[in-house]
Parts: structure tokens; C-alpha cells; sequence
């Protein structure tokens, strides 16, 4: 855990412009960061151009189609939450690194209290020295929906 969290502390203490230098997880970290942030350029940077990304159900097949749909709308609930990670494994096999993450995910989006268990997986490719995000699969479990 403390491997972890001075891992979280360090790429997001990094210039996100060095993202060449950073390693999966701390490419995934940074992308959070970004969202959070509000910087649509920086999030779609980390992102191929040919990402498929999974969320609840839905599916994107760009970085453009994901840009269009979706990308506003959690741009705006990472910046009214707080996210936690919980539990990390990365795994890198050549240029090919998948990160799996669950977070805690609290805070207030649209008036409405959250509090979530997000699992997260990426699958990140290394081209030219930096790692970009092709593969994005999001799901959670809501705490304060009624069970």
C-alpha cells in the first residue's frame, strides 16, 4: 500500500508533459489526474486513437467517439468526487501493460451523494516510449442506491 500510494504521489507530482517518462500505472494515474483536472486535451493525449472503451454497458470504439459521448460527462463527476485507489495490479508483458484497479469513489455529482466501488481495468500499449490507454473497462457498484 505504501509502494502504492508513493507511486500515486509521484505521477501526479510529475509535469503530465513528461508522460513519455511515466510507467502504466502512473500513465493511468496521470490520465485520472487530468480528468479530474478538466483537461480534455491531456485526457484524449493518453488515449489511442483507436481506444475501446466499456462503461456500464455502453461501448465506445474512438478516442473521437468517446470524445463526443461521454468524455464532458465524466470530466464532470471526477471533479465533484474524490477518488481512492483501494487495490492495484499491473502486469507488463513487452510493449502491452494491463492495470487493474478498484477505487472508492465519493463526493456529490448533480445534488446526488456517491459513493462507489469502481473496478477499473486498462490496457495500455508503449509506442515511441509512452504509454497510451487502448482498452478502458469501467464498472461499480453503488453504495447509496438502494439494495
Amino acid at each position: 500500500m505504501m509502494r502504492l500510494a508513493l507511486a500515486l504521489a509521484i505521477a501526479l507530482a510529475a509535469p503530465l508533459a513528461h508522460a513519455q517518462a511515466l510507467s502504466p500505472s502512473g500513465t493511468v494515474d496521470a490520465f485520472h489526474y487530468a480528468m479530474k483536472s478538466g483537461d480534455r486535451r491531456k485526457v484524449l493525449e493518453f488515449m489511442s486513437a483507436d481506444v475501446l472503451v466499456f462503461e456500464q454497458g455502453r461501448l465506445e470504439r474512438s478516442r473521437t467517439e468517446y470524445a463526443k459521448q461521454h468524455l464532458g460527462e465524466d470530466i464532470r463527476f471526477a471533479a465533484t468526487t474524490s477518488l481512492i485507489v483501494s487495490r492495484r495490479s499491473e502486469k507488463i508483458t513487452g510493449n502491452t501493460a494491463w492495470i487493474t484497479s478498484v477505487y472508492r469513489n465519493r463526493g456529490k455529482y448533480e445534488n446526488r451523494p456517491v459513493d462507489l466501488t469502481n473496478d477499473e481495468t486498462m490496457v495500455l500499449t508503449r509506442v515511441n516510449g509512452k504509454w497510451r490507454i487502448v482498452h478502458i473497462h469501467w464498472s461499480f457498484d453503488d453504495h447509496t442506491a438502494a439494495h
